[in-house]
């Protein structure tokens, strides 16, 4: 029978500047962490991204090299796409100077509760989450932090997940390529287009997107930004009633290339023999494009 073990990094901290803090992570394999972010209201209800903004970077290191990074807003978005999850909100009061927490899961592996994929087993002080933080906006301030991990004591995981950010700015319009990293088995990428079809018109940063593996199409030949938001549902959608707060879709900016579809490892894409993986991308607007390869590390 396996069993799992749940305790608590950070204990209700409240920050006392802007700034990184940094925690050690337990020895035992991870399966996922829990950040929650309680805040308070500043005139009207937080929405759950301007709550995430509180923390414009979520990084996870061991021994100093990057095992998970993104900005909490990109989180909040990651949770819903890859896992199929809209996170939780808690305490939605509609009126300012009243709290609101609301709680995102960091996962290192593609299931939580996964012993074949998880973080492994490290040593003390190798494995480490920096947050930092921005402890006031203009629409909420942070009243403290939470981090609490599940860990599976009596895993050996043979592989883990692994997730970056990559940030470009396109500079021209139409073709603009971005190079991806090599060398381990993607499972998916969420990419985020800066601007979006609204209103009446249809002008994106990313308008369409192909694949290429030195040089040549590779799993994506032509997509178009409008299929791959739709694509999302391959995944899951907003839970109603969880996250009221929406003036527009959830993620809005938000879409996925999924190398995982059926969860059976069935269509990951190997790199490790190539020279080159680039993602072309038709861009209608100089505008930044945000990229987060979703890799699976073989230990």
């Amino acid at each position: 029978m396996s069993e799992y073990l749940r305790s608590i990094i950070i204990d209700e901290e409240t920050p006392a500047a802007d700034g990184t803090y940094t925690y050690d992570l337990p020895v035992n394999p991870v399966s996922h962490l829990i950040l929650t972010i309680l805040a308070v209201n500043e005139v009207d209800e937080a929405t759950p991204e301007q709550l995430a903004a509180l923390i414009p970077n979520v990084q996870v290191l061991h021994r100093g090299t990057t095992i998970f990074q993104m900005r909490a807003v990109d989180l909040l978005a990651f949770n819903q796409l890859w896992l199929g999850r809209t996170p939780m909100l808690g305490q939605m009061t509609p009126a300012g100077a009243r709290v609101r927490f609301l709680s995102l899961l960091i996962p290192f592996g593609r299931l939580p509760y996964l012993p074949g994929e998880c973080y492994p087993e490290s040593r003390a002080g190798e494995l480490q989450i920096q947050l930092t933080v921005d402890i006031e906006t203009d629409d909420a301030s942070i009243e403290s932090l939470q981090l609490e991990s599940i860990q599976l004591p009596a895993a050996s995981p043979p592989q883990y997940m692994k997730v970056s950010t990559l940030v470009s700015q396109a500079t021209a319009l139409g073709a603009w390529d971005i190079e991806l990293p090599l060398g381990n088995e993607y499972l998916g990428m969420m990419l985020r287009s800066n601007t979006i079809p609204v209103v009446n018109t249809w002008t994106a940063t990313i308008e369409a997107i192909r694949l290429l593996a030195n040089n040549k199409e590779y799993y994506i030949s032509s997509a178009n930004w409008e299929s791959l938001y739709g694509s999302r549902i391959n995944r899951g959608g907003l839970e109603p009633g969880f996250i009221p707060d929406y003036q527009q879709p959830h993620a809005a900016n938000y879409a996925l290339i999924d190398f995982d579809p059926r969860g059976n490892g069935g269509f990951i894409m190997p790199t490790a023999t190539l020279s080159a993986l680039t993602l072309r991308v038709t861009a209608g607007v100089l505008d930044e494009i945000r990229l987060f390869p979703i890799e699976l590390v073989r230990v």
